[in-house]
């Protein structure tokens, strides 16, 4: 990062210069008036939204809490392609401060990170950010894995599975709560491409037992998907394959 620049404003100002993006790029594309109006009405209560969730427990209550995840996935539901993967986006940008949980946010570290000139009240700034915003703690990160498990579509699980690879990369304690909470959020979803992801990983992972354990309740839904038959048994094989060798591992080292 070049000295003199900041985080200020964080995700939302990432998510501002998305929405001017897209709306530049639909104005380029002849997209009809009221579809960009649309657009940026479900984008920008989505972004508010957020904001609601991030700013718990400090500003605001559980039940606000709620009301906003609510809003966020009505807005998902509503949305078409444009709108789904910009509210994806900004969840991504939410879920990616947990790279920076190992680092002590203080006045000092913003300060070098935004050069001499930076004025003290912006400097306090980013740190009050650092230290209250929900997504800069493993509680917050973890609620915010299992909204994407509640969106549950294919978008939603494979930005679970990209930062799931991130958590799987370390030892940290933290990393292996945040790993168990994205395993958690792949069973909740119910695209096909999160059991996809949950048989890979227990299939290759040295420590599968949180896959394997989650494959359990996906064993169910493959059970009464729309899924032929053929495909149905292909993913109850696989699963049922992998609870036979973890039967053979405890029976072998029990």
């Amino acid at each position: 990062m070049k000295k003199g620049s900041t985080r200020k404003g964080g995700a939302g100002k990432a998510a501002k210069k998305a929405g001017a993006v897209l709306e530049e790029a639909a104005q380029q594309a002849k997209v009809p008036k009221e579809v960009v109006e649309r657009r940026k009405r479900l984008m920008k209560e989505a972004e508010v939204a957020l904001g609601h969730v991030n700013s718990y427990p400090v500003l605001r209550g559980r039940k606000e809490v709620e009301a906003a995840k609510r809003q966020i996935m009505e807005s998902y539901s509503k949305g078409d392609e444009v709108v789904r993967q910009f509210i994806l986006f900004i969840i991504h940008e939410h879920l990616s401060k947990a790279a920076n949980m190992r680092m002590v946010e203080n006045f000092e570290f913003f300060r070098k990170m935004m050069g001499e000139k930076a004025e003290p009240l912006e400097v306090r700034k980013n740190v009050y950010r650092a230290m209250f915003n929900y997504s800069g703690s493993l509680e917050g990160t973890a609620e915010l894995l299992f909204l994407l498990g509640q969106i549950g579509d294919t978008g939603a699980a494979k930005v679970i599975s990209r930062h799931l690879a991130f958590y799987m990369s370390g030892e940290q304690q933290g990393l292996q709560m945040l790993r168990n909470a994205a395993v958690e959020a792949l069973e909740e979803c119910e695209a096909m491409y999160a059991l996809d992801v949950l048989l890979s990983y227990a299939k290759y992972a040295e420590k599968n037992e949180r896959f394997v354990f989650a494959l359990r309740g996906w064993e169910e839904k493959v059970r009464k998907s729309q899924l032929g038959e053929e495909e149905k048994g292909e993913y109850i094989s696989a699963i049922n394959g992998l609870m036979m060798v973890r039967k053979e591992r405890d029976v072998h080292y029990g």
